[in-house]
């Protein structure tokens, strides 16, 4: 079914659905006319399923609903990450080192348009229905959403509040996808209704700026819904059901990637260069830069801030209990992984599972099969315990004379990342009190890193989201779509763009403050960064990787600043030797620690990354980069294009 079948039915049809997901567990129960799981909106016998059926009664609308909610993105699914494997491993924070994942089209350079056709080896179908998952494309979602507002008020067994309460939900859901899509293809069609067979839809994308502006109007009617409450008003059974407050926190997104240079520049990212019919420059361009984007995004923040503090300041970050280390880790890892907190201002739930292929939920299977292993320049993008960014890139390749211990006394978030050498852990990992990286030291003793996908390769360890492989026993699975970090960091990054660079190193700090690091500009006064903004820039790149890494957010924030400098580093794993009393390199197989040791002095090499080398990288001596720009948007299906109803491609495919 291509995008104009998707969006055309008549009303009076049966309306067909497959995989089909229960958003929210709490609101699921029977009913007596449609089917549940994975039968839902299937006939049964005797029964026409049509729209009359759906809207007949409350409860068949409300799993309507929770259907749409099914579709939203979350990037640790198979069908939301790029094809098993996840978007940072497209950056210079994480590598796959997996010998059958789907990023080599992008490693290898080869990824087509007619990939898109599939809907798994490209990161975001733009059409395709993939493998029938709910999380396939946008446009399945796009119409049932319009169909559920088209039809909701004729359901007799909802009062007028319940109405508009489930219809404002339905309006960001529909935001979301568009902005999902938009931060990967650039100008979309206008779909602003549903569609009958006889329409005629026209399926031209429209402008970045048209495309933008469209999606603020779905953000603005959820927040003109008087039943959408602005927070969930009972956690413990409806976290994750959307609010006035994820409309808002959507519409600060989506104006800080519109502002962003990828689209808001002198000049496109790159020229059209096909002959095709409705090619426009500005469907990936602004037509110029235009500061009053960045106004804007700045607007879109305080609009929050402002709702948020006349609803109790109710979206708030989540807030150490003590001061001791475990206490920023505890915080922190409240808030980019458990349900129903105040950090969370959109919250997308998937299926239980304790396996790498059980349920919903990939976490476990891209650390298994070495998809998503840390870089050292990760590693060194956590600065110090203290607020310094991190001072000791000079100890790489050395002997390492004054005896630094790298991973002492650093940014707590680190170890909540990562797993990383240390002595004396307060949480044990998988039954060791301590981890030992070098080599010959416990960590090889036990998980045999040498193997080829082993989650240990580049010795530094996934620990979010995952902690000791057993994330199934402590937590539910929950991905945060947006929380309250990145809507201060995005607050930062507008005031920076406006002018206000002490007021941005105010909100970057609000995010430190919760981790116990000290103020980002008097740690680090080398880089004026009240007064340079450039260093300011740079600095919010390192402060978002830290606190949202692998949240499916490095791969947008390169992409939005065009950092090919970034695209075309090759990435270094760590090499470890424990000393010996000479200084030297303790060689042998088990160098591990014998009762009553001392926590050793280690030798620290930076190698290259071989495994899985990508053409992008500029590797002195071996190969020249072959990036190109068009890499910052998406292919659009060339089937879907040979269509002709109005598609055309991105630059450069």
């Amino acid at each position: 079914m291509n995008l104009i079948e998707k969006l055309k039915i008549k009303t009076t049809a049966f309306i067909g659905a497959a995989g089909i997901m229960i958003g929210i567990g709490s609101l699921y129960s029977c009913v007596d006319d449609i089917n549940v799981g994975d039968g839902f909106l299937e006939k049964q016998p005797g029964v026409d399923v049509t729209v009359d059926t759906i809207f007949a009664k409350g409860e068949n609308a409300k799993r309507f609903l929770w259907h749409m909610y099914g579709a939203m993105h979350n990037a640790f699914t198979y069908t939301g990450a790029v094809w098993y494997s996840h978007s940072d491993a497209l950056t210079d924070i994480c590598q796959s080192y997996c010998g059958w994942h789907n990023l080599g089209k992008y490693y290898g350079g080869d990824l087509t348009e007619t990939d898109q056709d599939n809907g798994g080896f490209v990161k975001f179908p733009f059409i395709a229905n993939g493998d029938g998952n709910a999380r396939a494309g946008i446009w399945r979602t796009i119409r049932e959403g319009w169909l559920f507002i088209e039809n909701i008020n004729r359901v007799p067994d909802l009062t007028d509040t319940e109405k508009s309460q489930l219809r404002g939900e339905a309006y960001v859901i529909m935001a979301s996808r568009y902005l999902d899509a938009f931060r990967n293809f650039g100008g979309l069609p206008k779909v602003d209704r549903s569609y009958v067979a006889a329409d005629v839809v026209d399926g031209r994308r429209l402008s970045v700026i048209q495309t933008a502006e469209f999606i603020d109007e779905l953000i603005q009617c959820a927040i003109d819904e008087p039943g959408l409450p602005f927070y969930v008003q009972d956690q413990a059974t409806n976290s994750g059901r959307l609010t006035k407050g994820s409309a808002y926190g959507l519409r600060v997104k989506l104006w800080n990637f519109v502002a962003s240079p990828l689209f808001n520049s002198d000049r496109p990212y790159l020229e059209f260069t096909r002959n095709e019919d409705n090619q426009n420059p500005e469907q990936v361009w602004t037509g110029g830069y235009k500061p009053e984007l960045w106004n804007r995004a700045l607007a879109a923040c305080e609009d929050f801030f402002k709702a948020n503090a006349a609803n109790g300041n109710y979206f708030a970050l989540v807030q150490a209990t003590g001061d001791a280390e475990q206490d920023y880790c505890n915080a922190y890892r409240a808030a980019y992984w458990f349900r129903g907190n105040s950090e969370k201002v959109i919250e997308v739930h998937a299926g239980l599972g304790d396996n790498a292929w059980n349920g919903d939920w990939n976490v476990e299977g891209m650390d298994e099969f070495g998809m998503a292993l840390f870089t050292l320049e990760f590693m060194e993008m956590f600065g110090m315990a203290d607020g310094r960014n991190f001072p000791y890139d000079n100890v790489f390749n050395t002997s390492n004379p004054d005896n630094i211990d790298i991973f002492a006394n650093r940014d707590p978030r680190l170890y909540e990342t990562m797993v990383v050498s240390r002595n004396n852990l307060v949480e044990q990992y998988q039954g060791l009190s301590s981890i030992e990286m070098w080599q010959g030291g416990n960590v090889d003793q036990t998980f045999n890193p040498q193997v080829t996908d082993n989650p240990w390769s580049t010795r530094m360890k996934l620990f979010k989201y995952l902690r000791d492989n057993g994330y199934a026993a402590y937590y539910p699975t929950n991905f945060a779509y947006l929380r309250m970090a990145d809507i201060h960091l995005c607050y930062a990054e507008a005031l920076a763009q406006t002018g206000n660079l002490r007021g941005a190193c105010d909100e970057m700090n609000k995010v430190r403050a919760r981790v116990g690091l000290g103020k980002v500009e008097v740690m680090n006064p080398e880089l004026s960064l009240t007064s340079n903004k450039d260093n300011f820039i740079e600095q919010l790149m390192r402060e978002r990787a830290c606190e949202l890494g692998f949240e499916d957010q490095r791969w947008y924030d390169l992409i939005r600043y065009k950092r090919s400098d970034i695209f075309k580093k090759q990435v270094h794993q760590l090499r470890m030797w424990r000393k010996d009393a000479a200084g030297n390199k303790m060689e042998g197989a088990d160098t591990s620690l014998q009762p009553g040791e001392p926590w050793p002095a280690c030798i620290y090499e930076k190698v290259p990354c071989t495994n899985n080398i990508r053409v992008w990288w500029d590797i002195p001596g071996q190969q020249t980069s072959k990036w190109t720009d068009k890499w910052y948007l998406a292919p659009i299906s060339r089937d879907e294009i040979n269509k002709g109803y109005g598609l055309n491609q991105n630059p450069g495919w």
